[in-house]
């Protein structure tokens, strides 16, 4: 079970603090309107004040008597306070009032007392406004001014037990001094100390303070992902999310949405690596030697993927029957299908890499290419491996059939299996015959991509063959189908996998996402990022590198020319609404809502992932 921390454990501070914020904005958005240093800490909310131009300040001197400061005083120095109304600074306190009466009262202090302030994170931000020695433990306590009483101050994070011996040992070695205590622990986080305390496994997002039994910290989703594909965590176990003052409920949320999903697909991509091999063997061996080189390629490239294809072939076995029980060997075969058509693709891209390995063209121009100095050598080597990853592809394209008619023949839904899964192959070569296509049209100005052109491949050659396909084959092991509402859900998850996919193929790293990079650019693909380019007023600067051989210098011409021309912007507001809209009509689902949010978790996991 994933738990999450309710709302009687998030700051009031926080919310009521962004609440002025945003009520502010919306009363004078003819003014400038500052935040004071760093009342949030929160890179998601930082980002969206941002766009409502909103930001951050460390220095007071850029602010004029028309702009809005908001402030924290207890982060804030006395000094500052002074400035803002020496000038005539508009600003605006957000502070919360219980924490406004805890410093009220520890200025008050009178002056014959010496304060003593238990050592945490917030102990510079009291030292900020009075004078006082920092303790971290008993050693401290030396050497203090015997004619003054003490007051020990201690702010949201304290060892009760480590309270009570300085109180003991005070009261021991300053006897005529008067010892007084002043604790605050506000309501936030007595509760999520109380969460804490309660469960066993905490998995800890956005918090940058050290507790005891919390897991791990994490700031993104791609960290969050490593963490848990790679972590003990089981679908099984609960495990709780506990996030910092500065973490909204609706990440709270998403990172909920995400584990369900990371959870569910880790389990079964752990049952199919582990079976892969026991798959590949029943089809790799040939008595032909030559064959048998062939089927040695298919076999290297036919395992380690992220496998997230036959994962969803159990997930829509589980979304119709609420079991798992004859997705595997159906999901061994699709993976077989994809291996077998990216063969293909590869040859058509010239690509060297896919999932960290050479391709088969480019694996038997490593085996037979030598320093011979022959011309005709050199063009039949060539050949030579683009014809066996032609031969490859086609030979898995129809040991699939044949392996589908193997296991699933005596499937009571056989026909409607056997019929899906081919109408998403010609699918998927429909998507990249326009793929192919495109690009040439357009170099050569025979005719313009249109924005419906290139959803039309993204919906043919990722929605269908990644995302709805392998998820229908799914309910149909269940003799279902999948309704409309979903079908629609799963079309926008495989757009945004595509969009996030183009975006990789500039920004990734080749090591890490295991395949080559700035193809997309190379072979002049048609994507939205190209489209949304070639309107603005770069385009021509822009034309002059993309279709050509890429140099670092030019890919990184080609990323400054995304950025500065509001591209890189478009698609990312691009990805936002259409991840917003699809999250609310998952929301509207007649689903069970473990299963809404599996299927929420894999919208933000294709949207967020890096590889």
């Amino acid at each position: 079970m994933i738990l999450i921390q309710d709302n009687s454990s998030i700051c009031n501070g926080i919310i009521n603090s962004l609440n002025t914020i945003y009520d502010i904005y919306e009363k004078n958005n003819n003014q400038n309107i500052y935040i004071y240093k760093n009342i949030i800490n929160n890179k998601q909310v930082i980002n969206e004040l941002e766009d409502l131009n909103i930001h951050i300040i460390d220095d007071l001197d850029i602010l004029t008597n028309n702009d809005i400061l908001i402030i924290n005083s207890y982060g804030v120095s006395k000094e500052v306070l002074n400035y803002l109304k020496d000038n005539n600074i508009q600003y605006v306190d957000t502070q919360c009032k219980n924490i406004k009466n805890f410093y009220e009262e520890i200025i008050n202090t009178s002056l014959d007392t010496e304060i003593l302030i238990l050592d945490n994170k917030y102990s510079n931000i009291i030292s900020n406004w009075c004078s006082g020695k920092i303790i971290k433990d008993l050693n401290d306590l030396n050497h203090l001014d015997k004619k003054k009483d003490k007051l020990l101050v201690g702010y949201a994070y304290f060892n009760n037990e480590l309270v009570k011996e300085l109180v003991d040992s005070l009261t021991n070695s300053y006897p005529n001094s008067k010892i007084d205590v002043l604790i605050y622990n506000c309501p936030y986080h007595k509760k999520r100390q109380e969460l804490i305390n309660e469960n066993k496994l905490i998995t800890k997002i956005m918090i940058s303070e050290e507790e005891e039994n919390i897991k791990n910290s994490y700031t993104n989703y791609n960290d969050f992902i490593n963490y848990v594909l790679n972590s003990n965590l089981k679908i099984d176990e609960d495990i709780t999310l506990i996030g910092s003052e500065n973490t909204t409920i609706k990440e709270l949320y998403n990172y909920k949405y995400l584990l369900s999903f990371l959870l569910f697909y880790k389990k079964i991509k752990t049952e199919l690596v582990l079976n892969q091999e026991e798959f590949n063997n029943n089809f790799k061996k040939d008595n032909n030697e030559l064959m048998q080189l062939v089927l040695n390629d298919l076999d290297r490239l036919n395992k380690d993927g992220k496998y997230i294809r036959g994962v969803l072939i159990a997930l829509g076995e589980y979304f119709a029957k609420d079991k798992i029980e004859e997705y595997q060997n159906l999901a061994y075969i699709y993976e077989l299908f994809q291996t077998s058509i990216l063969i293909h693709d590869d040859i058509i891209d010239n690509a060297k890499l896919r999932r960290g390995k050479a391709t088969i063209p480019h694996q038997i121009c490593n085996n037979y290419l030598n320093n011979q100095n022959n011309k005709e050598y050199h063009l039949d080597t060539l050949k030579l491996a683009n014809s066996l990853g032609i031969c490859a592809g086609d030979y898995g394209f129809y040991l699939v059939n044949k392996l589908l008619i193997n296991y699933y023949s005596k499937h009571s839904n056989f026909i409607n299996i056997l019929s899906i899964y081919n109408d998403i192959v010609l699918k998927t070569i429909k998507g990249e015959i326009i793929d192919v296509y495109l690009p040439y049209l357009n170099k050569y100005q025979y005719k313009e991509s249109s924005e419906e052109d290139i959803l039309t491949i993204y919906e043919l050659k990722t929605s269908y063959y990644t995302v709805i396909g392998p998820f229908l084959l799914g309910y149909l092991l269940a003799n279902k189908t999948i309704s409309s509402n979903i079908e629609t859900i799963l079309k926008n998850i495989g757009i945004i996998f595509q969009i996030k996919d183009d975006i990789i193929g500039i920004y990734g790293n080749e090591i890490d996402i295991g395949k080559s990079i700035s193809l997309d650019i190379e072979e002049f693909k048609q994507t939205l990022i190209y489209s949304y380019i070639i309107k603005t007023e770069y385009k021509e600067e822009f034309l002059k590198l993309y279709g050509s051989k890429l140099t670092v210098n030019n890919l990184n011409k080609i990323k400054y020319l995304l950025n500065v021309s509001g591209t890189l912007t478009f698609i990312n507001n691009y990805l936002e609404d259409l991840t917003n809209d699809t999250i609310n009509l998952i929301s509207d689902l007649d689903l069970v809502e473990e299963k809404k949010d599996i299927l929420k978790g894999l919208l933000i996991y294709v949207g967020s992932r890096e590889r």
